[in-house]
């Protein structure tokens, strides 16, 4: 099964999302906060899908776009 990172401070859309992915064959992790976020990307193989909302607590999308590119 695949993994797929979700990067979401919404519960709700986490839920809505999860269940879609779910259903299409992915397995679903969920994070909320950059530090979490980056120990669980860090887990996952090269080819991971990553959706990310735009504001973090303590970083905003680009800068999590820019740690994964080092």
């Amino acid at each position: 099964m695949n993994k797929i990172l979700i990067v979401d401070t919404s519960a709700t859309d986490y839920r809505v999302m999860s269940s879609l992915l779910m259903q299409a064959g992915y397995d679903p992790v969920s994070s909320d906060s950059i530090e979490a976020v980056k120990v669980e990307a860090a887990k996952l193989p090269p080819v991971a899908v990553i959706v990310t909302t735009m504001r973090l607590p303590g970083c905003k999308a680009r800068g999590f776009h820019n740690w994964l590119k080092i």
